[in-house]
């Protein structure tokens, strides 16, 4: 039992260790075979879609270790479901969880206020 939940802890720390080393390598080209075009006028939905996911695995490439690694594991097993992997999909949720920090960050910032002074206008007093 012991030797069991070691093995696992270890195997999720290697999968984190390895995670946030590099991006992971995807296979997209089945994912593209599936794009619809947009337009009558596109020609080929399958390139539209390999150029959209080169370009973002070329961003995941130069910013990967920007992003925490639990959003990195929890990305990228969301966009395996389906077999259908994106680097576009995981780069846009990466991002998202990075502006979802940012903002609760700002967020607390904005919440402190310094003992003493008068509430900006506009706010109710306490009632007494």
């Amino acid at each position: 039992m012991i030797r069991s939940a070691t093995i696992i802890a270890f195997t999720l720390f290697e999968a984190t260790a390895a995670l946030a080393s590099s991006p992971p390598t995807l296979d997209v080209k089945a994912t593209c075979r599936r794009a619809q075009p947009l337009s009558g006028a596109e020609k080929s939905a399958y390139q539209s879609c390999m150029n959209d996911e080169l370009e973002a695995q070329k961003e995941l490439a130069k910013t990967w270790s920007t992003f925490r690694p639990g959003a990195q594991a929890t990305c990228l097993q969301e966009t395996k479901i389906g077999n259908a992997p994106s680097y576009v999909e995981l780069l846009t949720c990466l991002q998202l969880d990075q502006q979802a920090a940012e903002a609760a960050r700002e967020n607390k910032k904005a919440l402190k206020m310094p003992t003493g002074k008068p509430a900006p206008s506009g706010t109710v007093p306490p009632a007494k």
